[in-house]
């Protein structure tokens, strides 16, 4: 059989390997200690099955605009303003199959061949093979004093003529590192000089310990949106522990988020009907499932730093 290039090239997913190994071992009576894949073990709000198990009981499932259904960006818009400040309208908004795809369909709308995508390491894995898989060259920052967090200095030092985006996850998988507010500014600030891309990967931006707060990168910029090249990645995986039902979301300039909802209308037609109701439920329910995840993690986190002292 002759594959592509590609084909023969990319890496298949580590954390989603993971998950396949862990879940063997389990089938087969074996104890696992899965430190694998980011998935809280909280149910899903409840608001998000009534939903969804109301659409289903409906019979009524057909086809969905590409970027979402207006209910979903909606509720998508009203979370942007509540929790970033920022006021947005619906055709700033694409909903995805998780944030994955999301970033993924940004990564295919501004990348040509050869163009560069830097992003601090440690790095969540997908990051280099996404990026090879939308034609460009990853490029991981890694600080030169060991940390978790290169230098803004370190990372300006990587930008060439073929660069084309930065991408920052904050907190930080796989090293729980959050960002630190000067260092985000400082990242908005040069992506503006530079006219580069900023794809904020905000997936864990709600779980954050210790009374801090979630850095927002809105603050930093001068710019307005429709001239903008900020994107805002989100999902309802992680803060509301909805994994399984894949939906995400970017927001971004018109003219960008208009190129991914055509990218994702060829690509999958658009998130499944039902999970996108799921995710309606959970953003306008009630949100105290949110704090219990963020506290349960939070103890978590101190009970195995107590361990280890």
């Amino acid at each position: 059989m002759s594959l592509s290039q590609m084909a023969r090239t990319i890496k298949e997913s580590v954390t989603l390997k993971l998950n396949q190994t862990a879940a063997q071992m389990r089938d087969k009576g074996e104890p696992v200690i899965h430190l694998g894949g980011g998935e809280p073990k909280s149910k899903t709000p409840i608001d998000a099955i009534v939903s969804c198990t109301s659409v289903l009981n409906s019979g009524d499932i057909k086809y969905t605009p590409p970027d979402g259904i207006p209910a979903l960006k909606k509720a998508i818009i009203r979370y942007t303003e509540d929790y970033y400040g920022r006021t947005v309208r619906p055709e700033n908004v694409v909903a995805s199959c998780g944030a994955k795809q999301a970033i993924m369909a940004a990564l295919i709308a501004i990348l040509d061949p050869k163009d560069e995508v830097i992003f601090p390491a440690p790095y969540w894995v997908s990051y280099p093979e996404m990026v090879k898989l939308a034609g460009g060259v990853p490029v991981a920052v890694k600080a030169e004093d060991g940390s978790f967090c290169p230098t803004v200095k370190e990372i300006a030092g990587c930008i060439g003529s073929y660069t084309k985006a930065i991408i920052l996850n904050s907190p930080n998988n796989p090293s729980g590192v959050m960002y630190a507010a000067d260092f985000v500014r400082e990242i908005v600030e040069l992506c503006e000089k530079k006219s580069l891309y900023l794809i904020m990967d905000d997936t864990y931006n709600r779980l954050v310990f210790d009374g801090r707060s979630p850095t927002n990168c809105y603050e930093y910029s001068k710019e307005d949106i429709e001239q903008s090249k900020l994107i805002v990645i989100n999902c309802v995986s992680k803060m509301y522990a909805m994994t399984g039902f894949r939906i995400g979301w970017a927001v971004g300039s018109r003219e960008l988020m208009t190129a991914m909802s055509t990218i994702q209308g060829q690509q999958t037609s658009g998130p499944a009907t039902p999970s996108q109701w799921a995710a309606v439920g959970a953003l306008n329910g009630v949100q105290n499932s949110i704090e219990a995840l963020r506290l349960t993690l939070q103890n978590n986190r101190d009970i195995l730093y107590d361990r280890l002292d």
